[in-house]
């Protein structure tokens, strides 16, 4: 009887996210969150809607090479009161993105199914025919639903600036804070053709 022939598994299409939790951030983020509140205000807000080693190990890049970008950021925050929420979006124009989280509200009063940061699986037709075949097929990265955090105070998250996400009603008492940021990263021997020419805003 012949051997069956070996079937080899390819992890076709996945999407990386990096999520990592800042020591020692508690300070800091009282700090930021005072300094927030205190901008609050008309003046300060934002009228246009405009993780380096994640990115070199995603690309296969030598640390050395890393140490040579030239690495772009825009970064503004988020102060999300009782009733909040933000819709299905993504961040156009730049490679990856991130949130971190100041204030979770999650001790204050806040439900389970509040304030989530829920990814939607970027094929819209995996779940279309389920039966036995891929009914229990949820694991990354073969999984066909969405991928949801619930942000505690101190983690950081890393994601593709083009994977859609939206943040579920916040439900709880204090306020929910959060630092969004967009990357965009230039290599003097790559082609610059490859993204936007950046002339301003280094970091």
């Amino acid at each position: 009887m012949n051997k069956a022939p070996e079937v080899k598994i390819i992890p076709a299409f996945a999407v990386p996210f990096g999520a990592s939790f800042l020591a020692d951030c508690g300070q800091m983020n009282a700090e930021l969150k005072k300094l927030f509140l205190s901008r609050e205000t008309d003046m300060y807000r934002n009228k246009m809607r405009n993780s380096v080693e994640a990115v070199g190990m995603l690309n296969q890049y030598k640390r050395s090479r890393v140490k040579e970008f030239d690495v772009y950021a825009d970064a503004w925050y988020h102060i999300t009161r009782k009733g909040g929420c933000f819709t299905n979006h993504n961040h156009p124009m730049a490679s990856w993105s991130a949130v971190y989280c100041i204030a979770d509200g999650i001790d204050d009063g806040d439900t389970p199914e509040s304030g989530l940061t829920r990814f939607f699986h970027p094929q819209t037709a995996a779940s279309t025919y389920l039966d036995a075949g891929n009914f229990n097929m949820t694991q990354a990265p073969y999984g066909y639903g969405h991928q949801v955090f619930k942000l505690n105070a101190g983690q950081i998250l890393i994601f593709p600036s083009w994977l859609y996400h939206e943040v579920s009603s916040y439900m709880g008492n204090s306020e929910r804070i959060i630092v969004a940021v967009n990357y965009w990263f230039n290599h003097p021997q790559m082609d610059p053709q490859i993204g936007p020419k950046i002339s301003s805003g280094k970091r």
